[in-house]
Formats: C-alpha cells, sequence, structure tokens
C-alpha cells in the first residue's frame, strides 16, 4: 500500500468537472451552499469512487486537497455556471455552517 500526501489530480475532462460542479453545488439547500474548499473535497471523495484520480492503485490519498492546476480548472467551472446563470455566490455567514463560517458559499441559482 502506497501513502501519497500530495495534492490529489483528478482525471475528469473539463466538461465533465463543470458537470459534477454543478451537480454538488446543486445538492445543497439555497442557505447553507457549499465552500470552495468543500467542493473541492466532494470532488476528490467522487472522484476516488469514479477511479477518476492518477495513479489510483494501492494508494491511498492523505491530502484533503486538489491539485492546484484542478483546482484553477474548478474555479474556471464555477466563472463559467456563475456567467451562465445557474450558480451565484452567496456572501454572508450561516448560522448552519459552523467552522467554515463567513467562508463565502456557492449556490443553486
Amino acid at each position: 500500500m502506497n501513502y501519497d500526501a500530495n495534492p490529489v489530480h483528478v482525471l475528469y475532462d473539463n466538461e465533465s468537472l463543470k458537470h459534477l460542479v454543478q451537480v454538488i453545488v446543486e445538492h445543497n439547500d439555497a442557505i447553507s451552499g457549499t465552500t470552495f474548499v468543500n467542493l473541492c473535497y466532494q470532488i476528490k471523495q467522487q472522484a476516488i469512487r469514479d477511479r477518476a484520480l492518477t495513479d489510483l492503485e494501492n494508494t491511498v490519498y492523505t491530502s484533503e486537497e486538489l491539485a492546484p492546476e484542478d483546482q484553477v480548472r474548478v474555479s474556471r467551472m464555477l466563472w463559467e455556471l456563475i456567467w451562465e446563470h445557474k450558480v451565484y455566490l452567496l456572501f454572508g455567514r450561516s448560522p448552519l455552517l459552523g467552522l467554515s463560517n463567513g467562508e463565502d458559499r456557492f449556490v443553486k441559482y
């Protein structure tokens, strides 16, 4: 068994990644939404289930972060979804978020 603490690279193409981002955002309610950090975590978890990570065989990923270039891709997908009026950025605090409180959230439009 190999352990990898490096940020995780996902193998989704841009269209698949954008669809996944939209599905994750739509899954959360309009009050709590999802933060960028949580969105990336959920993408990583889905990529594990889909076997869409590099070097998956016999590897346990200990990093919670997507690779920086994949974070940029997720950011671009979010902006595209914002421009398409499918997602909006929710500013402000939510009593439901606990430690994530104060982070801006993305919500289905």
